[in-house]
Order: structure tokens, then sequence, then C-alpha cells
């Protein structure tokens, strides 16, 4: 695992870029293609392509420059060629959408494998809105339940669009019950960007908040 301060992710030579997704995503799309090596081309994860996210999202990150790209959906496509597809990709991005549950679901298996061999390789990993809620340590179903997620960002609870994770009902509830978790709130238009040598940096509108479990604040001997 890579570190800095509280925050632990896993190794590799790419980014791992987590969004607060929304409308305003081009100052981070664009910074995520600043930081992606000269070779790969572009994934756009597809996870249902809600209201026309895939080919929105490749005319935006044409727009702004991006190497050529290509729609990977992860929810039709075979194991064998969804991990092929991703596995060479420059930059991956995921897409946001309406349930975290469902967005966890395409995602955990081939898809996840084909992921982490990008990153590993130095890809620009960008997951947007609640497909960033995936790559923390839990997902939040609709009714409140948490299932595992990817743990990509260790012991973390992601909370996209949360300006604020201390005032986070869910934030507070997960952290009463995991002392040792922490709550990362990341804005709409901001991103958390955690690096391969351990850099941690505040993306777009840099609204990104960090809640503690009791672990981290107890007094010493407690």
């Amino acid at each position: 695992m890579a570190s800095s301060n509280v925050l632990r992710w896993l190794d590799g030579r790419g980014w791992l870029v987590l969004s607060g997704g929304g409308g305003q995503t081009g100052a981070v799309r664009a910074q995520a293609l600043g930081r992606a090596a000269a070779d790969g081309g572009v994934a756009y994860v597809s996870l249902g392509n809600h209201d026309g996210w895939s080919e929105r999202a490749l005319a935006d990150m044409d727009g702004l420059g991006a190497p050529p790209g290509y729609i990977v959906d992860a929810l039709t496509e075979d194991d064998r060629t969804l991990t092929a597809l991703l596995a060479e990709a420059g930059i991956v991005v995921i897409e946001d959408g309406p349930d975290a549950a469902v967005l966890r679901s395409g995602l955990i298996g081939a898809a996840a494998a084909g992921i982490q061999t990008a990153f590993e390789n130095g890809a620009v990993i960008l997951a947007e809105g609640l497909s960033a809620m995936v790559f923390g340590a839990w997902v939040a179903k609709s009714a409140g339940e948490l299932l595992p997620g990817l743990a990509w960002l260790e012991n973390a609870l992601v909370l996209p669009g949360v300006t604020s994770a201390a005032q986070s009902e869910l934030a507070q509830n997960v952290l009463r019950e995991h002392p040792a978790a922490i709550a990362v709130g990341v804005g709409v238009g901001s991103a958390l960007a955690l690096g391969p040598d351990g850099e941690v940096e505040a993306w777009g509108q840099r609204q990104v908040t960090v809640a503690l479990g009791s672990d981290y604040t107890s007094p010493k001997g407690d």
C-alpha cells in the first residue's frame, strides 16, 4: 500500500482519482489528462450508460485533447475481453450512476482486475461520482446497508458529492461502528488524486474533507 498520513491506497505506477462527479467534471478530467502516460488510449467504462454518459464523456474528453478512446461495456463484455481492453488503457474513466450497489456489481471481478493491471502499469484511473465510492472499503446501498468495496483506499468510506465528511450521517454511523475507518468527502467538481509516490492532491474545486474514527482521535493509552 502507498500511504500519506492517514491515507493508504493500492500500490501502482498510476494515479487513483476519486471525483465527486456532478456536472462540473471538466477541470478534473483535464488534470487527469495531464498526468497520463504518453502511451495507451482512454477506456470509458460504461455501467449502464445512464443518460448517454459514454458518448458525452468521450466527446468531452476529445474536446480536452484526449488520445483516442473506446467504450467498454462492463455489463455485457465477456470477462477475457473486458480485462484485456482495460489492462492496455492509459486512462480509465468510470461512469457515475444513480446506484452505488449496481456500479459495484459491474466493477467487481474482471473489470476490477483489468483496471488494476492498467493502474499498476501507470494508468490514471478516474472514478466519477458514485463509482468513486466503490474504490473505498464500503459501498452504501440506497437503504443504508453497507457492502464491501474494492478497498483500493484502505479503511475508507468515499462520499462523492459531500463537502463535509464530518457532517454526513452515513459517515458518522460508519466511524462509530469502525473506529479505524476514515470518511472522505469529495464535493461536486472536485477530486482526491492519489499518486504513485505518495502524492495526495485536491483537484478541481478542491472540496475534499476527511473525518476520522476514534482510533485516530483518542489520546494515546486510552
